[in-house]
């Protein structure tokens, strides 16, 4: 295994352990404060860390108007209309409804990626795909049962719509991240949409919300510096640098591994334990993972940066 390969899979497994982390971390934020605050004050200390790191470490930012109306465009899709949404979302809906709903995403962007990227929507793709969110759904399939009959409700509806509406959102900005932003430095591809999403998510808050961070108790605090300095700094680095040389399909797959990592913490953090049924569905997800990304068939050609 090439040096480059080892970066790839120890950057990929980082960014999918950090956003396995994040869905309890939203959760508890969202006890002590609103959901366009909670973002707001999350991306601000985001954007106040990636300025320091571009400056710590010279990074050049581009002047191009490319490179600025890019940033504002994964500003919205990367951040504002993704985040609002799961966060609204997660407020009427069990949360593993929503990982379910947003398990997705791989095939959202297959199809975004098809239309936009050119890239084959092949039997196999969608084949790991479905085997995959077979997983899923037998893991959280306790979760769905219990929540069958309030999804029901306007409100568990309005719940259902916001996680998927999260799921268009991301895998336009995941699309538009393959297709224009090579040449760019992962962290400096941070700085414009961070600061869109803080500036946004601050100005509607500002109208619809009525709240003090300065009052946020420690768990409060605590969540959303964690979110923005490991679940927005880390992970999206890592995410820009990933999806410049994989498939922007097989990136996708990290929505298949994340379940199984908050799984692992709650077992780890919160003294759950892990059913047959939960075991049974993590295997499920491995093999749709191993099939959609690490299987392929010799005659075929392998998709280009594929180390």
């Amino acid at each position: 295994m090439t040096t480059s390969a080892t970066r790839l899979i120890l950057a990929y497994a980082a960014m999918c352990v950090i956003w396995g982390s994040t869905w309890m971390a939203i959760k508890v934020g969202l006890e002590g404060a609103p959901v366009l605050t909670s973002i707001a004050v999350r991306m601000t200390i985001a954007t106040a860390v990636v300025l320091v790191i571009v400056r710590a470490w010279r990074i050049p930012i581009p002047r191009e108007a490319r490179f600025v109306r890019l940033g504002l465009f994964l500003g919205l899709f990367h951040i504002v209309f993704p985040y609002s949404l799961v966060y609204y979302g997660e407020q009427r809906i069990p949360s593993g409804q929503a990982a379910v709903l947003y398990a997705t995403l791989p095939l959202m962007v297959a199809l975004l990626a098809r239309a936009a990227l050119g890239d084959p929507l092949t039997v196999r793709k969608l084949f790991g795909i479905a085997t995959g969110i077979a997983g899923v759904t037998v893991i959280f399939s306790d979760s769905l049962g219990r929540g069958a009959t309030g999804a029901e409700s306007a409100s568990q509806a309005a719940g259902i719509v916001c996680v998927l509406g999260s799921v268009f959102a991301s895998s336009v900005g995941s699309v538009a991240t393959k297709r224009w932003s090579a040449g760019y430095h992962p962290v400096a591809s941070l700085l414009i949409p961070f600061a869109t999403g803080a500036a946004v998510a601050a100005g509607a808050a500002l109208l619809v919300e009525d709240a003090n961070p300065l009052r946020f108790d420690a768990s409060t605090w605590g969540s959303m510096v964690y979110l923005a300095l490991a679940g927005s700094v880390a992970a999206f680095s890592l995410f820009f640098y990933v999806i410049q040389h994989l498939d922007v399909t097989v990136v996708s797959y990290q929505t298949f591994i994340i379940p199984i990592i908050a799984v692992l913490i709650g077992v780890a953090l919160l003294g759950e334990t892990v059913s047959p049924r939960v075991g049974a569905g993590a295997a499920l997800i491995l093999a749709g993972i191993a099939l959609a990304t690490f299987w392929s068939n010799p005659r075929a050609k392998r998709p280009a940066g594929v180390p």
